[in-house]
């Protein structure tokens, strides 16, 4: 099994940088199975702004300490957070936006690929976490579903019906239940489904390849991604040739790829 070079932890999380560019970031609740409360939260959501304004910067992965990926917001703080009392509340500051909520919109935003080693179950917020990484890579032992019924909360919607639709992501949610990995993989949640004590290994291998990628243009992919949803055929196709010239015009790794392409050798990008 690979190990990792552990940097000082912060009390929620442990970062990690392997390989250069690769940002690797542990949740680390395991007693509270890595729910997110403020402190979790604010510590995540720090923690990756500061990753993705740093240029150097090339793949984000994250993944869970124990047995557990994420088990959502912590429900001993939305307790209290419907009794009024919001010290803990997972929500960002005194506003109703849930920190998993601005935590998604950044990696799905997010100018660099996102890699989700799904180490154990991930349900409710957590679910829409994993789904949010752009590869999921997980362990045979992970279950992922929303479970929110269970606790008469809705939602589990927006990032599963990107990857299942919205009909499958309904009857995920009102089973209550959790996918097994191989399921969740057969639908299309899982990239890839590996045993626990391989996981490290598999994501940091997929990490440096998408570090040696042209990650400029993966973060003009992304955006087009976003851009393109839901849009009419004509609008989207517009959209996607002016990504293209924009690529061609900005990326300069772009240049590379074709040269090497020409000169039959193993192109040298550089992620600008």
């Amino acid at each position: 099994m690979t190990t990792l070079h552990e940097e000082p932890a912060l009390s929620t999380l442990r970062t990690h940088e392997p390989r250069p560019g690769v940002r690797w970031i542990v949740l680390n609740r395991p007693e509270r199975l890595n729910a997110i409360d403020r402190a979790l939260g604010e510590e995540l959501y720090a923690v990756l702004e500061r990753a993705l304004a740093d240029r150097a910067t090339r793949v984000v992965v994250i993944t869970g300490e124990g047995r557990s990926f994420c088990a959502g917001d912590d429900l001993g703080a939305v307790e209290e957070h419907l009794r009024g009392e919001y010290e803990r509340s997972p929500v960002i500051g005194t506003t109703p936006d849930p920190m998993y909520l601005r935590i998604i919109e950044m990696l799905v935003t997010s100018r660099v690929p996102v890699i989700m080693a799904v180490n154990g179950d991930a349900a409710g917020a957590g679910a829409e976490l994993a789904c949010a990484g752009d590869v999921r890579i997980a362990s045979s032992r992970a279950r992922l579903g929303s479970a929110l019924l269970n606790v008469a909360q809705a939602g589990g919607l927006v990032m599963m019906s990107r990857l299942v639709g919205a009909a499958r992501a309904t009857e995920i949610y009102l089973s209550g239940a959790l996918l097994d990995a191989h399921e969740a993989e057969r639908l299309g949640i899982f990239t890839k489904v590996v045993e626990p004590e391989d996981l490290v290994g598999a994501t940091l291998a997929e990490a440096e390849r998408l570090a040696s990628a042209p990650t400029a243009a993966i973060g003009l992919f992304k955006e087009l991604r976003e851009q393109t949803i839901g849009q009419p055929v004509q609008q989207a196709l517009r959209l996607q040739n002016a990504v293209h010239i924009r690529n061609n015009a900005e990326v300069e790794d772009a240049l590379e790829g074709a040269t090497a392409f020409i000169e039959k050798r193993r192109p040298r990008f550089a992620g600008k």
